[in-house]
């Protein structure tokens, strides 16, 4: 079995939910899109690996030790930088959660990585997962995700994006200059509308009457303007939730979901690998799209970044919340 590697920065989470803050062993949680991402696919079974840099120090050590109780392999490098940390506020009444970082000068963010290492790093991969997060982080992450990506493909490596643009991270233009560049190397495309009109300075027709048509319309923007074969999006409209898939030259629709969403943090990064681990089974597009939405919905219907129910949870949920069940 061929390994799915992420590339990304592992952080220290705290949460404050209604004045409280949730602690696990009096350091938070450990979360951060590739590494919530692998969990998910690990636990499926996928042989998974994680590629980033820790401190030398108890923290680093319990982060790791965090990567391993999840089944992921380690290939990381340690120094006597800082782990990443940040800070959430769950939303009331379905809003975004607000999201504070303390990240500047971490391990990950100074990790150079040298030829040498992309290529023990890339032997016997099938996938690399990265995010738009990263190249935000500083200049040398930015040259990394180049590195990696043009080594993944001359290898036929399948490259696996989420656009997952923060604006308290980098600028707008910024961004679209990184994506024009990225998205011609991607395989493997996931995002949602608003990013996309946020990133790319466009509008789309929407229409409250057909709760898919902005993000059917997203999906043809992208086809018209680079040749990606596969696009996940996922769809939040207020309560409701849902995703669209574009796989074969053709789209398909997820069940709707009205939940009570008590964390949004993470919730992508489940639609992504639930979408993955599906797209590896060779699963059909419909399969899929429902697999990957029951997923994204259950995860806001929890606490944490990562997504570990089973599959016969996931479909248990699928069956007694879809609107299309009701």
């Amino acid at each position: 079995m061929k390994k799915i590697i992420g590339y990304g920065e592992l952080m220290l989470r705290f949460s404050q939910i209604n004045n409280l803050t949730i602690k696990n062993d009096s350091l938070g949680t450990f979360a951060g899109s590739e590494s919530n991402s692998l969990c998910f696919l690990s636990s499926k079974g996928h042989k998974c690996e994680f590629v980033s840099a820790f401190p030398k120090n108890d923290i680093g050590y319990k982060a790791i030790k965090y990567l391993k109780s999840n089944n992921i392999n380690c290939n990381i490098k340690v120094d006597n930088n800082k782990l990443g940390v940040y800070y959430t506020e769950t939303g009331q009444n379905n809003q975004n959660t607000k999201i504070k970082y303390d990240r500047k000068g971490s391990s990950f963010s100074k990790f150079n990585l040298s030829n040498e290492f992309i290529e023990n790093a890339l032997k016997d991969s099938s996938y690399l997962i990265i995010t738009g997060i990263t190249p935000a982080l500083s200049k040398i992450c930015y040259k990394n995700i180049f590195s990696l990506v043009k080594a993944a493909k001359k290898k036929k490596i399948k490259i696996v994006y989420d656009i997952n643009y923060r604006k308290n991270l980098w600028s707008l233009i910024d961004c679209k200059n990184f994506n024009l560049e990225i998205l011609k190397y991607v395989d493997l495309l996931f995002t949602n509308s608003s990013t996309l009109c946020h990133v790319f300075n466009i509008t789309l027709e929407k229409n409250t009457n057909n709760f898919f048509l902005e993000s059917e319309n997203a999906i043809k923007f992208i086809c018209k303007k680079f040749k990606i074969p596969f696009i996940g999006l996922t769809i939040r409209n207020e309560k409701k939730l849902s995703g669209i898939l574009f796989m074969n030259h053709r789209i398909f629709k997820g069940d709707i979901y009205d939940v009570d969403q008590i964390d949004r943090v993470g919730a992508g990064d489940t639609f992504l690998a639930a979408s993955i681990n599906g797209f590896i089974k060779k699963w059909d597009g419909q399969k899929i799209v429902t697999y990957s939405t029951s997923s994204f919905a259950l995860a806001h219907t929890v606490h944490g970044d990562v997504n570990l129910f089973d599959d016969s949870e996931i479909e248990l949920f699928r069956k007694n919340k879809s609107l299309k069940n009701a």
